[in-house]
């Protein structure tokens, strides 16, 4: 047995290293070719064999408590207020309306329950790497979308209490439920404590002491440990974990912390997405595929029309509304871990697990293509429904302002500008289609106007026209595409002055003849080689000869 298992260790890192290898070569997500290497590898050697039921075990604790580190309880403070009860809601009624469609496929209603809990949840990991390489990681629609994520991922956390009495056949089971609940909130609540006292006193000491290795096992240590208490409250030992995780992102050290689990983090992510694969039975898939790419279909349909009516709802933007609705369309990677426990305590069968896993797969794969089209969609509902413009939750007072500036985005960029131009007494109007920052700016007294830049209608109101410059503060390619172009249509003797934020976008708004291009992380670079060089010496002739040919350099890009 000990050989046996040895032996289902070493084929499930070879075959994540193939399925990391091809989903990289693919540019698809790993997760993606993790679990399809596991797949094949299931297909060829029986998981039974080989005994990784238990390190799929293993592979979720140490998965939760890595996810556990990358949480905050001050982060959580601001998203709490204004997204928790959209995400819920959300989860909620897709849980719903997905029970029933599962019905008619034939599927029974324990399953039809965990599957559509699952198909609920959207993927952190595939919507955090679509936002960077987009550039819209601090967009509006961006930070809602994460926010959104971190919620959903905390609801997991109640979601793991409840399926060990999904099991039970025994009707009277509200006590025993609540109980869970009772001591699930009473090991989070004693875990909060310890993370405001104890936890922090102890990392900070063996911080102290200089050693990598003593934080890592002390890191893992408590992990384990809070794994191990969370079995006598009757609580999975993966929840304990993540709790574990939850408590030392509060620590001063918390950064240090994940640097050192990091490596071992994303080990943790092959190891448990390969066994998962082991669990799919590809001659199920095979058989069932007309009703999986259907299902997966009315999932990805279902989740954009109910997040489409909850955020307008919550009177979000008609922008935000389309992409985030989009972007939040596919199946997450927690349906996995749902799924894998589900299977494991024999509360659904392995085929219709293994249904699910397929259906998640599919959502995850063409999440991307249809993302990608979320621009084009929300300008056709914007053309047909006056309910996608955000002139419709906007003021239409016009302003009077001419030589002015206008800033398009008033993030951290634009922000910053404001400023400058505020101490040296320039007039300057703020365009954003985030409300809060809206609210902050009139409150200060700064001309704002709450509107999406990328509408024609919203630059008029702004007095485009009248304006000495136009800073496109933006942070994503698509919108300052769509910025700049009305910019010239409608004014074209205005300045513009733009952001950008990678190398290919600054060849693509270079040929939009824009007068001024600015790449935050160049000036960056451009400033540290000066310091640099300055501290070496160099004459100021010189380093302005060096700053200068970087300069020509990145133009000629």
């Amino acid at each position: 047995m000990e050989n046996s298992f040895t032996l289902g260790l070493f084929l499930v890192t070879v075959f994540a290293l193939l399925g990391g290898f091809v989903a990289k070569k693919f540019k698809a997500p790993a997760i993606v070719g993790y679990i399809l290497a596991g797949v094949v590898a299931g297909a060829i050697f029986p998981i039974k064999n080989y005994g990784l039921e238990r390190l799929a075990d293993l592979g979720s604790i140490l998965l939760l408590f890595s996810i556990g580190l990358e949480f905050s309880i001050n982060k959580f403070k601001g998203l709490l207020k204004r997204i928790f009860a959209a995400s819920i809601l959300q989860m909620v009624i897709v849980t719903i309306v997905l029970y029933f469609l599962l019905k008619l496929f034939g599927i029974d209603n324990i399953s039809s329950l965990v599957l559509s809990i699952g198909f609920s949840m959207s993927s952190t990991a595939v919507i955090i790497k679509m936002l960077f390489d987009r550039g819209e990681s601090d967009s509006v629609h961006g930070k809602l979308m994460v926010g959104w994520l971190l919620i959903q991922d905390l609801a997991v956390v109640p979601i793991m209490i409840l399926l060990p009495f999904l099991v039970s056949s025994e009707e009277a089971v509200f006590l025993p439920v609540i109980l869970a609940f009772t001591k699930s909130i009473f090991l989070i609540l004693v875990a909060v404590i310890l993370g405001k006292s104890v936890v922090p006193f102890i990392i900070h000491k063996i911080a102290a002491l200089n050693s990598r290795e003593l934080l890592l096992l002390t890191s893992v240590s408590l992990a384990v440990g809070t794994a191990l208490l969370a079995t006598f409250f009757g609580i999975s030992p993966a929840l304990g974990a993540f709790i574990a995780g939850f408590v030392i992102s509060e620590s001063q050290e918390n950064h240090a912390v994940f640097a050192e689990t990091r490596p071992l983090k994303n080990l943790f992510v092959a190891l448990f997405f390969v066994t998962l694969g082991f669990f799919v039975t590809p001659q199920v898939v095979f058989v069932n595929l007309g009703m999986i790419i259907a299902i997966s279909i009315l999932i990805i349909l279902v989740k954009f029309v109910v997040i489409l009516i909850i955020n307008y709802i919550f009177r979000f933007n008609g922008k935000t509304m389309v992409l985030t609705a989009l972007g939040l369309s596919q199946v997450g990677e927690f349906a996995f871990i749902i799924f894998g426990s589900s299977t494991i305590l024999h509360l659904m069968p392995k085929e219709t697990s293994s249904t699910g896993v397929a259906v998640g797969l599919i959502t995850l794969l063409v999440s991307p293509l249809v993302y990608a089209n979320a621009f084009k969609l929300w300008r056709l509902l914007k053309n047909r429904f006056k309910m996608f413009s955000s002139l419709e939750r906007s003021s239409n007072t016009r302003n009077n302002l001419k030589d002015h500036i206008i800033i398009l985005g008033f993030g951290r960029v634009g922000g910053w500008v404001g400023k400058a131009l505020n101490d040296n007494g320039i007039d300057f109007l703020v365009v954003d289609y985030d409300q809060e920052i809206i609210t902050n700016c009139l409150q200060k007294g700064i001309k704002a106007i709450y509107g999406d830049p990328t509408e024609k209608e919203v630059l008029e109101m702004a007095n485009v026209s009248s304006a000495k410059a136009v800073i496109v503060a933006i942070p994503d390619r698509i919108s300052q595409e769509s910025v700049i172009a009305h910019i010239q249509n409608l004014s074209p003797n205005t300045k513009i002055i733009s952001r950008v934020h990678l190398d290919e976008d600054w060849e693509k708004l270079k040929l939009l003849r824009v007068d001024k291009l600015v790449q935050p992380e160049f000036e960056a670079a451009t400033s540290i080689i000066k310091n640099i060089l300055i501290s070496m010496g160099k004459s100021k002739d010189e380093v302005n000869r060096n700053i200068k040919s970087i300069r020509l350099s990145h133009a000629k890009i």
